[in-house]
């Protein structure tokens, strides 16, 4: 699955923009433009639908913090669309924290073509594209009665994505009308009706639903890990052992984490040694216990054993990156990528992401990560009377042979003039 388009609407500088996402997007802009903020949409999302927490706003001292301009009667809107194996799926989501009280307005799940549910308060309506509803009312075996639109009472502080239940057998039918195979499967959880006819019908992936496709990797993607300020005394503090598959904000369970790939690979697997060598030439990891049973990272360099405090910043920042994406989450997100980090290790990072595959986001205002990249890669992120916009590059191969007759790199370009001022470009 990969996420195509973002929409945002009051948050904070994102007052209402879109942006396009393509598999490698690198978000540049001046400080203070807004491309921290887009990342912590994705923050702010893990927290309401993975972590479901009760009160998502308090990292952030509370709605108003958030809410655009510090207008806490707007609500936030976040709308997403989705590429599942070829199925356009959208899912938007409107929620509000005003008064200090999370609360779901709407949510719509849009799978483009087939079918579309859509919840306001207790209020969830299932309505069926005509051509779909036509394919579900010749099927042979469905419920005859079956609606082109269907209104049911549901709990009203219950997400659409909580309403069907994965563990349910979906029924199969095929569609001669379509073409197709599609699956029923009951709603899971409705406050009116009788249960048993209340059935919503779904286009299929070989034995699985679109729905449930989307939804597992819905989740999976923002339980993905986002690197922004690596806390690097905190990691190079020595951990207990734990179990831990992802990797947190500021890398601060790096070790652990590393620690458990090292026991299960009996070494560092190559996808992370390979690239750490190139960078660090002549280097090893160690894992070793502490007296007290904690986890601490030694690197040998030639035959010079290096502890904790005598190993560099932009070790721990490779190694974080490198670990990330050998995780191989559905997507990846880097806060300013250049910190820490010299030029060649940025090129040889950015090329590992790249190759990666992984949906990957990273924000920068650095030059040296423009120039390493290619025009399509960039999203300019700018801020026009306080409202965060972006752009992309229309006619990248326009723009690469304009720099290359000016005798300019991309970075110039950026910088001393502006990419975007014709807007065929």
């Amino acid at each position: 699955m990969r996420l195509k388009k973002l929409i945002v609407k009051n948050f904070k500088s994102l007052r209402d923009c879109e942006i396009e996402l393509d598999k490698f997007n690198v978000l540049i802009g001046a400080n203070a433009s807004g491309k921290t903020n887009l990342v912590e949409v994705f923050k702010l999302l893990r927290k309401i639908y993975v972590e479901r927490d009760t009160n998502p706003f308090l990292d952030w001292w509370g709605y108003n913090n958030v809410v655009w301009a510090g207008k806490e009667e707007l609500p936030i809107t976040v709308g997403m669309l989705f590429d599942v194996d070829g199925y356009d799926v959208y899912f938007e989501t409107t929620f509000t924290g005003t008064g200090g009280s999370f609360r779901l307005i709407h949510e719509i799940l849009d799978i483009s073509e087939y079918v579309t549910l859509e919840k306001e308060g207790s209020q969830f309506v299932i309505r069926y594209s005509n051509n779909f509803y036509r394919a579900i009312k010749e099927s042979p075996g469905l419920l005859a009665d079956i609606k082109h639109e269907l209104v049911v009472n549901a709990p009203p502080k219950k997400s659409i994505l909580t309403l069907l239940s994965p563990e349910e057998p979906a029924r199969a039918f095929f569609s001669e009308f379509l073409g197709k195979l599609f699956g029923v499967v009951p709603l899971l959880e409705t406050e009116s009706g009788d249960k048993k006819d209340l059935f919503v019908v779904f286009p299929r992936i070989e034995e699985d639903l679109v729905v449930f496709v989307f939804m597992r990797e819905f989740f999976e993607m923002f339980n993905s890990p986002y690197l922004r300020q690596i806390n690097i005394e905190d990691v190079k503090t020595p951990k207990f052992p734990k179990k831990e598959t992802i990797l947190n904000a500021d890398a601060s369970n790096l070790i652990p984490l590393l620690y458990n790939i090292w026991l299960r690979e009996g070494r560092l697997p190559e996808g992370i040694a390979g690239p750490l060598s190139i960078a660090f030439p002549n280097t090893r990891v160690f894992f070793q216990l502490t007296e007290d049973g904690r986890v601490m990272m030694k690197v040998f360099e030639n035959d010079l054993e290096l502890a904790p405090p005598g190993i560099s910043d932009g070790f721990y920042k490779v190694l974080a990156i490198l670990t990330a994406a050998y995780l191989n989450p559905p997507l990846l997100i880097i806060d300013e990528i250049e910190n820490s980090l010299h030029p060649e290790t940025l090129e040889l990072i950015i090329d590992t992401l790249r190759e990666s595959e992984s949906q990957v986001i990273i924000t920068t205002h650095s030059p040296i990560v423009v120039d390493i990249v290619e025009p399509s890669d960039l999203v300019l992120v700018d801020k026009e009377n306080g409202e965060t916009v972006f752009r992309r590059i229309k006619d990248p191969e326009r723009i690469k042979k304009f720099l290359n007759e000016k005798g300019l790199t991309l970075s110039e370009g950026w910088l001393y003039g502006s990419l975007f001022e014709n807007k065929e470009q």
